[in-house]
């Protein structure tokens, strides 16, 4: 009976640090987004309307979400990131679609986050800088 009953603690131990592994945390964005389109307008408060409210990486935060400012949205499309440099703050690649009162266009941005700083920035095909910076906070972190 003993040996029946430590193998069901056992089994539901591994069972239990499968479900857990070290290292995630739950992303989400919090507070202000500031926005900044040359030859369009600051943005210091402009809205973010997520896809989902928490995730596991950036690719789950942002892909499908929307920043909304007067006659302006974006919607975050594809997110690549750089490998991974220990000590140094996250870089990559992002796939923005811009739609202005003038029409829409596809941007390419590269991203640097560095203590919960998310900052991107980009050229508009006519040339224009557009950038966007944005606070992520790590939840329910589990350490390895």
């Amino acid at each position: 009976m003993v040996r029946i009953i430590f193998s069901l603690v056992f089994v539901i131990s591994m069972l239990f640090a499968n479900t857990h592994k070290g290292g995630s945390c739950e992303l989400s964005q919090v507070g202000d987004v500031r926005l900044h389109i040359e030859h369009v307008g600051d943005f210091e408060k402009a809205a973010y309307i997520p896809i989902v409210k928490s995730g596991k990486n950036f690719r789950t935060i942002f892909i499908g979400s929307l920043i909304k400012a007067d006659g302006v949205e974006i919607e975050l499309l594809e997110i690549h990131a750089d490998k991974r440099v220990k000590g140094k703050p996250r870089t990559g690649t992002l796939r923005v679609e811009l739609k202005t009162k003038k029409g829409a266009e596809t941007v390419m941005m590269k991203y640097h986050y560095d203590k919960g700083n998310f900052f991107a920035k980009g050229k508009r095909k006519n040339g224009d800088s557009i950038d966007f910076s944005l606070k992520i906070k790590a939840l329910l972190c589990h350490s390895k």
